[in-house]
């Protein structure tokens, strides 16, 4: 699909082995100071509008929400909401709860590779012969950096696969963490277009976050034999939730709760005529167009600023390598988790709670390319409830290293 995410990531430290259970809190809101501008999808067709063709970047117009995501990025136009100066960026927000499970285990430790598929080199006479680094009285300094060798370094044991490219050492350690979606709440989901044709834009609303199950399906009031394979049900959420339109007795509610925007003098001139209300129109449906010109609108028409959200574990293991060169070009490439930039963790590990934000399409309107930076300006929000053996946590913007 080509989509584009800028990746923010909040970090959870754990002890090694300790089984977790509990609920994850994500919310994530187009917040600029909270400074009450309008909505980005408002705010987005007033600049484009308003100050002539072009004055939106094509690094955000041929960003993924805004164009045929299929090849090459196909920009129309932005569509005008009616919501122009109601200060609705409040509404752009993004909320998951998540029932998060599992744990890592750390005490596997580094897997040697088996023999024959490598060669080991430790000690500095025998890096040396090696061809790894030099030496200047009896201290050793490696080839490629022509950094001093430390004590570290001289100790550990450094390992050549039989490429002489490839990393041999591999990794028992690994996570067991398992999510699921509980509830994701946002006001985007109430498109029932890809797109409205002719000049107006695509718009893909929102993408969606898939939930899975595995049930044993019944006949009837009977429950279908244990021993037969599990039915996996995949569903794809866009958003969960219903707007109250009214009072619990039936009754309607006002304006004290819903937007009336007046008629003013009933002309196109109107600044706000394009604004519907969320109980004005048939929310079965979302918008719908009837294939030439005319289309039903309703305010759930916001943008949705996550892509998605990935939940899993990670444990500090950095593989640090040297290499030399041979042949004049080619370079041969030595491993270890013990030299002095190498580490192996084994005492805590960090749940990641991975959010993909909307981005920006640096490559601009030729093709798609990777995000330098997120749509809008996000405030986030991070709860962890865990049911388990770990007492105390912290949450860091940044993986821990001690």
């Amino acid at each position: 699909m080509n989509k584009a995410v800028w990746q923010e990531f909040k970090y959870i430290k754990i002890p090694d082995r300790r089984l977790l259970s509990g609920l994850l809190y994500v919310n994530v809101i187009n917040h600029n100071d909270n400074d009450g501008h309008d909505d980005f999808i408002q705010q987005l067709y007033d600049i484009e509008a308003g100050a002539g063709s072009g004055s939106v970047s094509n690094n955000l117009k041929y960003s993924d929400p805004f164009t045929n995501s299929n090849g090459t990025p196909t920009f129309g136009a932005f569509k005008d909401r009616g919501r122009d100066g109601m200060r609705h960026s409040f509404a752009d927000y993004d909320c998951f709860v998540f029932h998060v499970a599992g744990g890592m285990s750390l005490s596997g430790g580094i897997s040697l590779p088996d023999s024959g598929h490598f060669t080991s080199f430790q000690g500095g006479p025998a890096l040396l012969a090696g061809g790894y680094v030099t030496e200047n009285t009896g201290r050793y300094y490696w080839i490629d950096t022509s950094v001093q060798c430390s004590s570290a370094d001289i100790n550990a044991t450094w390992y050549a696969a039989t490429d002489n490219v490839s990393n041999p050492l591999g990794d028992n350690c690994c996570h067991f963490i398992k999510s699921h979606l509980v509830s994701r709440i946002n006001n985007a989901s109430g498109h029932g277009l890809n797109q409205t044709g002719g000049s107006d834009p695509y718009f893909y609303k929102s993408r969606p976050v898939q939930r899975q199950t595995y049930t044993s399906v019944g006949t009837g009031a009977s429950i279908q034999n244990p021993a037969d394979p599990a039915t996996i049900v995949n569903q794809y959420v866009l958003s969960d939730g219903i707007y109250s339109t009214e009072e619990a007795d039936g009754t309607a509610l006002g304006p004290d709760s819903l937007a009336t925007v007046g008629d003013g003098l009933g002309g196109s001139g109107d600044t706000n005529e394009d604004y519907y209300g969320i109980d004005e129109h048939e929310r079965d449906a979302g918008e719908t167009w009837n294939g030439v010109s005319d289309y039903s609108d309703e305010g759930n028409t916001y943008f949705s600023p996550v892509d998605t959200v990935k939940i899993y574990g990670k444990h500090r293991l950095v593989f640090d390598n040297h290499y030399k060169v041979v042949g004049g070009s080619t370079k041969n490439y030595i491993f270890s988790w013990s030299g002095q930039n190498g580490a192996h963790v084994t005492d805590w590990w960090d749940l990641v709670i991975d959010i993909g934000l909307r981005g920006n399409n640096p490559s601009g309107s030729s093709s798609h390319g990777d995000s330098t930076k997120s749509l809008v300006k996000p405030q986030i929000n991070i709860n962890w409830q865990p049911f388990g053996e770990t007492a105390e946590f912290s949450i860091s913007d940044t993986a821990h290293t001690s």
